[in-house]
């Protein structure tokens, strides 16, 4: 064997090592994976996905939103929308904000 691959095999058992003696966490491994991939799955993952496509740059009601999902093959009920964008989205994570126009409250994204 030559140095290089001495020192690749000697790198790959000490990363071995750490690992076994806890100072590197699998856990931390898979959360920095889920980071780097967008998750789009369910009901509040087609609203982030119509957020990331810019859906939510002008203002959208209930019902432009529950077309657009259907679109998008998310089919889930109108009212299950509406609980999800006030709740999730408005309150706790505050990333979409309700403005009321034309006698109906309508969804975009906090700037």
């Amino acid at each position: 064997m030559d140095e290089q691959a001495i020192s690749e095999r000697l790198n790959k058992i000490e990363s071995r090592l750490d690992f076994l003696e806890g100072k590197k966490s699998r856990i931390k491994h898979n959360n920095e994976d889920k980071s780097s991939k967008k998750n789009y799955s369910g009901l509040a993952g087609g609203i982030r996905f119509l957020i990331d496509k810019q859906k939510f740059n002008q203002p959208r009601s209930v019902a432009e939103i529950f077309e657009e999902l259907k679109k998008e093959n998310y089919h889930y009920p109108k009212k299950s929308v509406e609980k999800l964008l006030s709740v999730n989205f408005m309150k706790k994570s505050k990333i979409l904000n309700r403005i009321k126009e034309d006698k109906k409250w309508k969804y975009v994204v906090r700037k």
